[in-house]
């Protein structure tokens, strides 16, 4: 066992666009379980939440044991692959593997992000249901905002597909309020 990073300061330093806030949560990690002497589990309690992303150094190490510690507790862990550092490959691989047939999921940091557009028009649909009022469900011709669609729902709408389809905006949406209308902006080719 070597000195870690307390023989090098300047490998110490958090890169500055991980540098966290005063609005950020800061918890000191004591041993290789992030649960070890924290406030941890109380606070995802609390938060009303049973799942933890995993992310960091060293997978192998504290990453999976906390996995495995949040699995034992009845916490799902998400163990983010592609934002997990290890000594080598192996060890990398190793701690994949043991949590994921063991303790948790294993993913890619792609499949946590939202996605800017829905993949098929039933994704679209689902996306839209639970932002309207009214609880009989709009045929695709018929038009959203009969339904309790209102303008700051579009406008978020607008805002995360212009991502996309640089085109898009909330008149655009606002004059055919359609799950057809909508479907067919959003299956055009990317620009």
């Amino acid at each position: 066992m070597g000195p870690g990073l307390t023989r090098s300061p300047e490998q110490q330093k958090v890169v500055e666009a991980l540098t966290p806030d005063e609005a950020d949560t800061v918890l000191v990690k004591w041993r290789y379980s992030a649960f070890h002497r924290s406030p941890l589990e109380q606070m995802l309690k609390d938060t009303g939440r049973n799942q933890l992303i995993i992310t960091g150094v060293y997978a192998h190490i504290g990453c999976m044991t906390t996995a495995t510690d949040a699995f034992m507790r009845d916490i799902k862990p998400f163990m983010v692959a592609d934002a997990l550092a290890d000594f080598s490959r192996e060890e990398h691989l190793m701690a994949l593997n043991y949590v994921a047939g063991r303790s948790g999921r294993v993913v890619m940091t792609e499949s946590l992000l939202p996605t800017p557009v829905p993949a098929s028009k039933a994704a679209l649909r689902a996306l839209i249901l639970p932002l309207l009022d009214e609880t009989d469900e709009p045929l695709d011709d018929e038009n959203l905002i009969d339904y309790g669609l209102d303008s700051v729902r579009m406008m978020g709408l607008a805002a995360r597909w212009r991502k996309v389809h640089g085109d898009i905006d909330f008149v655009m949406l606002a004059k055919n309020p359609t799950i057809d209308a909508w479907w067919a902006l959003l299956s055009r080719g990317v620009e």
